[in-house]
């Protein structure tokens, strides 16, 4: 816990939910890219590419493998990738080291973990807005 931080992967690692792929709602792997909206009751799970609108009522993951361009809206967010967009967490927001975020934040709690990089605004959630999902089409 204290001292040398030689070790920074092991340590966000094992910040990660541990929660297996089959009890996330939507899973989107690694090698899967994505351009869209999605809109879960259950968790979300982003280790890919994905570009568009996430909205869950539930928690949203974004692994260190995420690349994510997108405004985000869950009840929970956890971040180890990479976002470009705003995040809303209606709970807790909460952005490991390897984390580089580059958008407004707006939650009810914020974790930030030493070396992650939050470029934007930070807020309560009195003035969030509900999401505006568009078609994919109509882009």
């Amino acid at each position: 816990m204290f001292g040398s931080s030689n070790n920074n992967n092991a340590k966000t690692n094992s910040a990660l939910p541990k929660v297996a792929v089959d009890n996330f709602e939507a899973y989107i792997g690694k090698s899967t890219q994505i351009t869209g909206n999605i809109t879960a009751q259950g968790s979300i799970r982003i280790d890919g590419t994905f570009s568009g609108i996430v909205f869950s009522e539930s928690d949203v993951v974004v692994g260190e493998t995420g690349n994510i361009k997108a405004n985000i809206f869950g009840a929970n967010v956890t971040v180890a990738g990479k976002i470009e967009g705003n995040i809303v967490a209606k709970g807790t927001l909460e952005v490991l080291a390897s984390s580089v975020i580059t958008g407004d934040v707006r939650c009810e709690k914020l974790t930030v973990e030493t070396g992650a990089v939050l470029r934007g605004n930070v807020g309560g959630l009195e003035d969030a807005a509900a999401p505006q999902l568009e078609s994919a089409e109509t882009k």
